[in-house]
């Protein structure tokens, strides 16, 4: 265990892939702090470009840009009252009523640590819990994968055709 875990900051701690989260970090910067432009829109622009990449690279860019997106949206939405992503927007009023009493850069500096703090947890969190899913996954028959499929195709018990159906019944195709 103990070896997986040195392979594992071995590969994240590559300097090919510190620079890759570097450019990454700066494009997720530019693009968090744009209005209108998500850390969504941040990973599909991203995934053209790490197509060709080897795979941890390809990882450690769409991450490290995502969450450098998420949080440089606090940016406009502290300066100018205007989320740049969508999950600024839950705070910008406290963030510009700080900014216009000369404490931008505190509440720049609280997100960006509680950014952090919450993507380690998370990070913390998924590391532990993902051998258990990954194990309760496995178990998964036939059965359990058509329930997944056919609530993600039809949230609804009967299929469209059957609610168009004038003639009273509802028969589903």
């Amino acid at each position: 265990m103990t070896h997986a875990w040195a392979q594992a900051f071995a590969l994240v701690f590559d300097p090919y892939n510190i620079f890759v989260m570097l450019i990454a970090s700066l494009f997720g910067l530019f693009v968090g702090a744009v209005p209108g432009l998500t850390a969504t829109m941040a990973t599909a622009l991203l995934v053209p470009v790490t197509f060709f990449m080897a795979p941890i690279p390809a990882i450690a860019a769409i991450v490290t840009a995502t969450a450098m997106a998420i949080f440089s949206g606090d940016i406009p939405g502290c300066l100018m009252r205007m989320p740049g992503t969508p999950a600024s927007a839950a705070y910008t009023d406290e963030a510009y009523a700080m900014a216009r009493k000369g404490l931008a850069d505190t509440a720049l500096g609280a997100g960006l640590v509680f950014s952090a703090l919450g993507g380690l947890f998370g990070t913390a969190v998924l590391m532990l819990a993902a051998p258990a899913l990954a194990e309760f996954a496995l178990k998964f028959s036939s059965f359990e994968y058509f329930w997944l499929v056919r609530r993600r195709r039809w949230p609804n018990s009967r299929s469209s055709s059957a609610r168009s159906n004038t003639s009273g019944s509802y028969c589903s195709d």
